[in-house]
């Protein structure tokens, strides 16, 4: 992936509110061995920046010294329009890892799909890893022809990754995998009925 480049300013002496108008986002930049920054960034420029962004090393450009590099942590937006009200930004050294959230990539196909007439479930979308700033992939690839039979998952401890990257979620966790057609079509309704049977046993219990 390329670069990622966001331009950062000093935040001005206004409201949250009033920065919000002015389709700015006030944002905080932060990390180790450095005071906190109250920035802030254009919305416009913030809302074009590609996905990988996220979960990536971006290069925050100040308008005075050297970039700063960074990552996203966290986004507030107001749960009603998805308008950013916030941005937490964590700046970052080269030469200490860090912990960051990548997507999956389901690639490959499954003979228990194919030719057992399975269906495949991805329970999982993306990983949790931990490694330096300038190894994080754009993406962990989870090959699911590995899956040969109905009922078999694909677990966490399965994926090829580089030696620089350690994956943090369980190695049994299950990333994927293939049920039968009718069992898949049942998952959720039977789910739902036994927490719904479920629910009210706690009250009981009480009284």
């Amino acid at each position: 992936m390329d670069k990622i480049k966001l331009a950062v300013a000093a935040r001005e002496d206004k409201t949250p509110r009033q920065l919000r108008r002015e389709a700015k986002i006030p944002a905080t930049l932060y990390g180790p061995g450095q005071p906190s920054e109250n920035v802030q960034i254009d919305a416009k420029e913030f809302s074009r920046l590609p996905k990988g962004a996220y979960s990536h090393m971006i290069e925050l450009e100040m308008g005075k010294g050297k970039p700063v590099n960074a990552i996203i942590r966290e986004v507030q937006r107001r749960g009603t329009t998805h308008e950013v009200l916030n941005v937490e930004l964590y700046r970052v050294a080269l030469d200490r890892k860090l912990t960051v959230t990548v997507p999956l990539k389901f690639i490959g196909v499954s003979t228990a799909v194919t030719v057992e007439g399975g269906q495949l479930i991805e329970v999982f979308q993306d990983a949790e890893i931990e490694c330096l700033p300038g190894d994080i992939p754009d993406f962990i690839e989870a090959d699911v022809s590995l899956i040969t039979e109905i009922d078999q998952g694909l677990h966490f401890g399965e994926l090829k990754i580089s030696d620089k990257i350690k994956i943090l979620n369980p190695e049994d966790e299950v990333v994927a995998r293939v049920v039968a057609k009718k069992s898949a079509a049942e998952e959720t309704p039977a789910t739902a009925a036994s927490e719904g049977a479920a629910a009210p046993e706690p009250a009981a219990a009480a009284s």
